[in-house]
């Protein structure tokens, strides 16, 4: 990743607008929040985008983890108001140092709620932004465990179309929530052998279709580390969507999804040359003025 301090606080391509899920709010993060923003000053990143998990309302969607620490639903939400209060001062305190923003990652849980809720949380409790994403197909969690995948899966009749209905659920939050960022656009992709696998002539018509959705809604694309973590060999999303982004003239934003202060910034270098190399020549950042947030194109090359 390499370490390389930012002194100006300018805007530059190293920002992450997805990232900062910490060990207090998230009990599969590893790192104090602090220490993630530490580490996101010391590698030089202009600007930080702190976006802990939406807290699930229903009991069923707690993890197992979760259970066993002894959390609640009522607990998820005492953490996330913690969660907003601690990023307010820590705003104030690393002023100078780094551009941070408060944000957090909404889901598409409970089904009859969830863009209500999502809206309520970013009023009432200030939130500058939030990022979109999707984890669920057929009610069911699609990354925590290979048994829930299944149950999806069975749910949706298939492999096929679980990853049709997955970039079907993409597009109905992207054009209800219109978030400012769309998160790990092909996430599925992690559930799938390789590419080749995943993308079939109607799973791709359907990303597209999604891609379309997330461009007339005005989102912007996360282009996420994370892949490269997970073993992916690229962020998300894939090649030819990352191009068909480009053509459609979609913007782009880098996100680490760090779970851990050893995460951020996580391979941002290959992650530019991925985007030139798809012909993306500039990301966009959400920089802080007088009137909210403004987009800021900033080159690549």
């Amino acid at each position: 990743m390499g370490s390389r301090v930012n002194v100006s606080g300018a805007p530059s391509w190293r920002a992450s607008l997805h990232g900062g899920h910490s060990a207090a709010y998230c009990d599969h993060a590893r790192s104090p929040l602090r220490d993630i923003l530490d580490a996101a000053v010391e590698r030089g990143l202009c600007l930080f985008g702190v976006t802990e998990h939406a807290p699930r309302t229903e009991p069923e969607r707690l993890y197992d983890e979760e259970r066993a620490m002894g959390w609640t639903v009522e607990t998820l939400a005492a953490l996330f108001s913690a969660y907003a209060r601690e990023v307010n001062a820590l705003k104030e305190e690393y002023a100078g140092r780094i551009v941070i923003l408060k944000g957090f990652e909404a889901e598409v849980v409970p089904e009859a709620s969830w863009e209500e809720m999502a809206l309520r949380w970013k009023q009432n409790l200030g939130f500058d932004y939030i990022v979109g994403s999707v984890h669920y197909v057929a009610g069911y969690i699609i990354d925590y465990k290979p048994e829930y995948f299944r149950l999806a899966v069975e749910a949706a009749g298939g492999m096929e179309p679980a990853a049709v209905r997955y970039f079907q659920a993409v597009a109905e939050m992207a054009e209800r929530l219109r978030p400012k960022v769309v998160g790990h656009f092909d996430l599925i992709r992690k559930q799938f052998s390789s590419d080749e696998s995943l993308y079939t002539p109607r799973v791709s018509r359907a990303a597209l279709e999604a891609l379309e959705a997330v461009r007339d809604a005005g989102c912007i694309l996360d282009i996420n580390t994370g892949g490269y973590r997970k073993g992916l060999g690229r962020p998300y999303p894939a090649p030819f969507l990352v191009r068909a982004a480009a053509d459609m003239g979609l913007r782009a934003c880098l996100g680490d999804d760090s779970h851990a202060s050893d995460e951020v910034a996580w391979q941002f270098e290959d992650a530019r040359e991925y985007l030139l190399r798809c012909g993306m020549r500039k990301v966009t950042l959400l920089w802080p003025d007088k009137a909210g947030l403004d987009r800021r194109d900033i080159p690549l090359d």
